[in-house]
């Protein structure tokens, strides 16, 4: 009896009761520290906040331990799996499980000749809606053969009910993936669309900064910047070049009038590509090759005089203007020289020409306004245009549009602006917001109108090696420069746009949970009708020696190996629906979404996270019917055997 006592593991008198008392406490203090690992979201943690998430942390991964040494050791892993395991000697047939892996392998690649082209485009060279519709049903195929195939191959190793509680666990772990993946391609998505039109960080004063040279310099030493570019903007309206001698000859042209409400960023095509991407957003808009070189300006500035040291931030004030010490009479001197006594050269009087008067109300320009005079259209100024606009406007490279600033001072007393630009390439952001409502000019241009022809800036743009710590250095900034100036890290940029789509990915993550949470239930009342089931059992191990915790053990490893093989399934068929999610290529509106397709971004800390959630629910719901098998008194087990 002694031999039998040992090899159950039991072990008797008064050192066994308090190993049990020890051992209970020990699990009810680490199960009370576990929350405090959830202090590590806490922003800003202080330091006892802090020490609260270690400690939790420490006691989580003593759990795990735990779990490991004993869990999953000794008769309790072996009799625990056999209980939800399947007997071999009814194995089913392996063939329907071959046949939906070859349907699975064989709409794969039938996916997979969409995504190369292969198929898909008609004989005209357009997309054929059939086509469409095709590879709409090899992806329910290769989702539902891959389904079926998994369900096929869990079934041969485990029991009815062990089965049927193990892909309840899939589908909930599956459908939270897949929606992680989605909602995390779409954060991301945008983040990397906004940071390729606007810089990671932008410093800028109200009036405009006329010593934004000294303040590039400084801004470039600070740690975590890696470029830095001067930028001004201005809201503007856009119109295409309309030839006047065509629209007398076609009346219905001259009615045809195009406006569009854009915003105008004047950027340094020498500096620009440091801080934003705009030569890959020119790449896939254009039709021909275009460089930032391409944007030109020949307009001449008005320099600004430095203010005195005690007027600007202590951090500025020592840093030596890169043009020389006395750069000012010199520039002024060129300037007068340039500009002479109208202040416009010859050939930009003729650029400019009258400024018309506006006609309607729709505010628009007569046909014949503002033209250029003939001769000088290769030496207009040059503009970059969103895709989009683009073809809302019917334009391509090389037209003319004009440009008109809708007021030219606060209280609109001035008349309206207008000027030339030609068009010198076509970007495409991918972001629909953008490449209908942007357009890129030589920053000389915007100090023209903004600033009076005055030498000052909007600010500066900073790019930064790691996004991430934008708030760092922003916040660096901010205090060397002082209130005087605004630090505005990306986050805040879209700041709206941001906060939504973090609830709703936070919001759905919740409510997908909840299936698991649904699933751990079918765990726990599958474990309870094993342990009533196998009272007799249990009661024969108890009456040979196995303690109360030992026989818990049991049934928790039975509820882990449920728990174990629904999460790797589930991950293993999420993976596989985003990958079909990515080879279908599902379309979006963009009006609607601001993008135009389907993003999939699939993180492995995200997968590492739903993993370890669906085991700890798995072990929660393993918690009642294992208290249950261990407070079986043997007597009542063996009375009817």
């Amino acid at each position: 009896m002694k031999r039998i006592s040992a090899a159950a593991g039991g072990v008797t008198g008064p050192r066994s009761g308090r190993a049990e008392v020890q051992e209970r406490w020990y699990l009810v203090l680490a199960w009370l520290f576990v929350p405090l690992a959830g202090l590590f979201v806490v922003p800003e943690p202080s330091l006892v906040v802090t020490a609260g998430a270690w400690v939790g942390l420490l006691a989580l991964v003593a759990l795990c331990v735990r779990l490991l040494l004993l869990g999953f050791s000794g008769y309790e892993r072996l009799v625990g799996l056999r209980i939800i395991s399947r007997d071999t000697a009814n194995t089913r047939s392996r063939r329907p499980m071959v046949v939906s892996v070859g349907v699975a392998v064989v709409g794969l690649a039938g996916l997979w000749a969409f995504r190369v082209g292969w198929v898909g485009v008609g004989a005209d060279g357009q997309p054929d809606a059939s086509f469409d519709w095709l590879r709409l049903a090899l992806v329910a195929f290769v989702a539902s053969a891959t389904f079926i195939a998994l369900f096929l191959a869990l079934a041969r190793w485990f029991s009815v009910l062990g089965t049927t509680s193990i892909f309840g666990v899939v589908l909930g772990v599956a459908a939270l993936v897949v929606v992680q993946s989605v909602a995390t391609g779409f954060q991301h998505e945008f983040e990397r669309r906004v940071l390729g039109v606007y810089a990671h960080i932008n410093v800028t004063q109200s009036f405009g900064i006329s010593e934004y040279r000294r303040f590039e310099a400084w801004l470039r030493d600070v740690p975590g910047v890696t470029g830095a570019s001067p930028f001004a903007y201005y809201s503007m309206v856009l119109a295409p070049h309309q030839d006047p001698s065509e629209a007398r000859a076609d009346p219905a042209q001259e009615d045809d009038i195009r406006l569009a409400t854009v915003l105008v960023k004047g950027i340094d095509p020498s500096t620009a590509a440091e801080v934003i991407d705009v030569v890959p957003h020119l790449a896939r808009g254009s039709s021909q090759p275009v460089s930032l070189s391409d944007l030109r300006s020949d307009h001449v500035l008005i320099p600004m005089p430095d203010r005195s040291s005690d007027e600007l931030p202590p951090a500025i004030a020592p840093i030596p203007d890169p043009r020389g010490e006395n750069w000012y009479p010199a520039a002024l001197a060129r300037a007068k020289k340039a500009r002479g006594e109208e202040l416009v050269t010859a050939e930009r009087q003729d650029a400019w020409a009258d400024p018309p008067s506006l006609s309607g109300a729709t505010g628009t320009a007569p046909a014949d306004a503002g033209q250029p005079a003939a001769g000088v259209e290769h030496k207009l100024p040059t503009m970059f245009v969103g895709k989009i606009l683009a073809q809302k406007l019917g334009l391509s490279i090389g037209d003319q549009v004009l440009l008109v600033e809708p007021g030219a001072s606060f209280d609109h007393s001035e008349e309206p602006k207008f000027m030339h630009y030609r068009v010198a390439g076509i970007f495409k952001a991918g972001f629909q917001e953008y490449d209908e409502g942007l357009v890129y000019l030589d920053i000389k241009e915007i100090q023209r109108f903004r600033y009076r022809d005055k030498d000052k800036v909007s600010g500066i743009d900073l790019r930064l090696a790691d996004p991430s710590t934008a708030s760092t250095v922003g916040a660096h900034i901010r205090r060397e420069l002082g209130d005087e100036y605004t630090v505005l890290e990306w986050q805040n940029l879209n700041e709206n746009l941001f906060s939504s789509i973090r609830t709703q990915k936070n919001v759905i993550t919740i409510i997908l949970s909840l299936v698991i949470c649904v699933a751990s239930f079918n765990v726990l009342s599958t474990l309870w009708t094993m342990v009533v089931r196998r009272t007799p059992e249990i009661a024969i191990l108890m009456s040979m020696g196995a303690t109360g915790p030992q026989v818990a053990r049991v049934f928790q490893v039975t509820g882990m190996t449920i728990g174990l093989a629904g999460a790797l399934a589930g991950v293993a068929l999420g993976l596989m629906m985003c990958w079909l999610v990515e080879l279908y290529g599902y379309t979006l509106d963009a009006e609607v979404y601001f993008i135009e397709h389907l993003p999939v971004e699939i993180s492995f800390g995200q997968l590492g996270w739903v993993f370890g959630m669906t085991l700890f629910i798995c072990y929660v719901a393993t918690i009642p019917p294992s208290l249950r098998a261990s407070r079986l008194r043997p007597v009542e087990g063996l009375r009817y055997e």
